[in-house]
């Protein structure tokens, strides 16, 4: 059904009048009085769907840790990689171990409350790590098992934003043994590929921790260092670094558990949950694979206005509920997707605007006057195209972000339907209409 009420006439335009705006009124009649009306309560049918499992190998992003959030529920995150031989193998005469640790580096992302200590442990692969077959990525459910006893465990203060690197001690026994097969020329240490039936991989983790961090997943910022030292004239400290290998095949494991939370019910496949069922809101959090739509399915009711009339100009204004937003962030760009009814989209199926430029929803957040914090599209193109459509033809919305911030970002957005109360989407429409 048709839903919409009159903001009132913006203007009353003869033709002379009509001209001089740069308007085109092609197929109208020469006699009449043209009229254009803001309609801004166009029914909007929304839910939240579940998609896929979402591809987290090759970003360059390792995620640890998690959080808990009152929407989305508990989030856990790890990551999994390989470390390499180090380019200089050579043990020096008199060389004494001293210690082992993770060195990572943060990117500057982080999710949750970092205030408080945050727990990592650091597992050994029992399996080597490597797609499976007829696999060319690793996605976000996927995981591999890892040795019972950890090679480290501890409790670190993280300052994502600080630019430090993040050192983590791990166990002696495996650092000794490390230095020892380096020492002796032993044969798993002799190839890469021996070295990876030795070392198959490894993974960090977090435990009931406050906040999810993201760390640069690349050979010089995430690596194993063997610490040891030599004694001349004068203790010299050296190192050797194991550094991350196969960067293509690091990835994140992403965990979540929605008991008792509004997406607790959420099941997967195309139907999702309407907004009726979640308390008149729809939720978006690409990590986790939720994804809002929209259909507009009374758009075709317009044509029952008047004979003659068009839509000069569409806009779709999505505003955060209130009170969701202020302790988790949002994603700070969005796309809207044409999807089938199955809630496919096409390979480069955005919807751009008037110049035919993507759309990022350019969003204003406005920590004073959280009712202004909205993002902003210009649907003209696809409501006359909805207008136009048939069954088979119809395309609805999804709203999902940026492909890099899809794979690798925890931000998370919660909007309001028709029927919430001061925060919700809503779908402008100026239509000219001939009297």
């Amino acid at each position: 059904m048709f839903r919409m009420r009159f903001i009132g006439v913006i203007a009353v335009l003869f033709f002379s009048a009509c001209e001089k705006s740069g308007f085109s009124y092609e197929d109208v009649p020469k006699d009449g009085d043209l009229q254009q009306t803001l309609l801004d309560t166009v029914s909007i049918t929304m839910r939240t769907v579940q998609m896929d499992s979402v591809i987290t190998s090759g970003t360059g992003v390792a995620l640890i840790g998690g959080y808990n959030d009152p929407f989305f529920g508990r989030i856990d995150a790890g990551t999994y990689f390989r470390v390499g031989l180090p380019t200089d193998k050579t043990v020096p005469d008199r060389a004494v171990y001293d210690s082992i640790e993770i060195i990572m580096r943060p990117t500057g992302y982080y999710y949750g409350d970092t205030t408080k200590p945050q727990r990592i442990m650091v597992h050994q692969l029992t399996q080597e790590l490597k797609l499976p077959d007829d696999f060319n990525a690793f996605y976000a459910h996927q995981s591999f098992p890892v040795k019972v006893a950890t090679l480290g465990d501890q409790q670190l203060e993280i300052l994502p934003t600080s630019g430090k690197l993040v050192r983590f001690r791990l166990d002696d026994m495996k650092g000794r043994e490390m230095f020892d097969l380096l020492k002796t020329k032993a044969q798993e240490v002799s190839t890469e590929d021996l070295f990876l039936e030795y070392m198959k991989g490894l993974a960090i983790r977090g435990s009931n921790n406050s906040a999810a961090l993201g760390f640069q997943a690349k050979d010089s910022s995430l690596f194993i260092r063997v610490h040891y030292h030599v004694t001349t004239t004068e203790i010299e400290k050296k190192y050797f670094d194991f550094f991350l290998s196969r960067p293509d095949l690091q990835f994140n494991e992403i965990k979540k558990d929605r008991t008792g939370t509004p997406l607790a019910a959420l099941p997967r496949g195309a139907n999702g949950l309407l907004t009726s069922a979640t308390d008149k809101q729809a939720f978006l959090q690409s990590l986790t694979g939720t994804a809002i739509r929209m259909d507009f399915f009374s758009l075709p009711e317009l044509v029952k206005l008047g004979r003659y009339g068009r839509i000069m100009r569409a806009q779709l204004v999505i505003k955060p509920v209130n009170g969701t937003f202020q302790d988790y962030a949002l994603p700070p760009k969005i796309t809207i997707c044409l999807a089938d009814y199955k809630n496919v989209v096409a390979p480069g199926d955005t919807v751009p605007n008037s110049n035919s430029a993507l759309q990022y929803g350019d969003l204003v957040v406005d920590k004073i006057n959280p009712e202004n914090t909205s993002y902003t599209y210009d649907v003209t193109a696809y409501c006359k195209a909805v207008i136009a459509s048939d069954l088979y033809s119809y395309r609805g919305l999804l709203l999902v972000p940026t492909a890099g911030d899809y794979r690798t970002q925890f931000n998370r957005l919660i909007i309001g339907d028709g029927k919430n109360a001061g925060y919700r989407a809503q779908l402008r429409i100026y239509y000219l209409l001939y009297q």
